[in-house]
């Protein structure tokens, strides 16, 4: 991994210390760099979008945490140090496909990836995901389960659950998950799940699970072919900082994975599922060869999938 540069040194530093004055000479001193390096790395901050004041009698203060998408602030609002790191870029391709990358090169398990902007988002079914920079959180969660794909039926299910529990906790609203993979507020859409599968070559066993999540966070209007789709946290009334909603997002993703029993169907978890679904008491659409049949949505099964009455098969 790269070393810390020391603008995120600066970073970390600030955010410790808001809205206090530090001198130059206490910074200098606490980041091991000369005065002059300081100014430069406040001086790129403050380009980045930091609101950082400065008096020749006081020193630095940061007068607000910025909504940016960094390791330092991100780490800010996790406060536990995790045993894995918080990986955060200003572009990539895709997070999911940055995920496969570091998987071949050796990556810890729990390795979280954040980036400001995507050029390539990916969705389901092979449709792109839009990712503008600046509005939402593109994350993906890796994940080393170790074992057959049988057991990893709940995992998206599950990433569902984390994401609806962060929007939550953190603004109040209350979101539903439409199944499989879509994150709900007021009827559109506000985040979707990708998960992909990385299987050991020597056993066939699931060696990876690389979970991708975007959530709209701060869009205010979205391109017209989306208007009567999509949404944002914002534009449904929640108001959160970016970094702070991606922290708790991770925390619940790590509480719900280090418990285990999304392996074995846990009936809680299934519980949950049925609680917060938007699909169950619908009318869906079964596909499948023989042609497509409509029933009504009745239940989750304990392997996630949906179970339809009066349709020849489970969708």
């Amino acid at each position: 991994m790269s070393a810390v540069t020391i603008e995120e040194k600066l970073s970390a530093l600030l955010l410790a210390h808001q809205k206090e004055s530090l001198s130059g000479e206490t910074v200098s001193r606490e980041m091991g760099v000369t005065r002059s390096a300081v100014w430069k790395a406040v001086d790129h901050l403050r380009r980045q979008g930091w609101e950082i004041d400065s008096a020749s009698n006081r020193g630095y203060c940061l007068t607000k945490t910025p909504d940016l998408l960094t390791t330092p602030v991100v780490e800010h609002f996790l406060a536990e140090k995790r045993p894995a790191p918080v990986l955060c870029f200003p572009e990539l391709d895709s997070t999911i496909t940055q995920g496969q990358r570091l998987v071949l090169e050796g990556v810890e398990d729990r390795a979280v990836i954040l980036a400001e902007r995507q050029t390539m988002g990916a969705g389901r079914m092979g449709r792109s995901f839009l990712s503008p920079g600046g509005v939402g959180i593109y994350l993906s969660y890796l994940l080393a389960p170790r074992c057959g794909g049988e057991k990893l039926s709940l995992l998206t299910s599950c990433a569902g659950l984390a994401v609806c529990g962060a929007i939550a906790a953190c603004t109040g609203l209350s979101p539903r998950i439409k199944w499989p993979n879509d994150i709900i507020l007021e009827g559109k859409k506000v985040c979707g799940i990708l998960t992909r599968l990385v299987s050991d070559g020597e056993d066939g066993s699931i060696g990876w699970a690389i979970i991708g999540i975007g959530i709209n966070v701060a869009q205010e209007r979205f391109p017209e072919e989306l208007r009567d789709k999509a949404i944002s946290v914002r534009m449904a009334g929640g108001s959160v900082l970016r970094a702070e909603l991606a922290a708790e997002l991770v925390r619940q993703l790590d509480s719900i994975f280090d418990a285990g029993g999304w392996q074995e169907g846990d009936p809680a978890i299934l519980a949950d599922l049925r609680r917060l679904s938007c699909t169950l008491g619908q009318r869906v659409v079964v596909s499948a060869p023989q042609g497509s049949r409509q029933g009504e949505a009745v239940d989750i099964a304990p392997d996630g999938s949906l179970l339809v009455r009066g349709a020849s098969a489970q969708a």
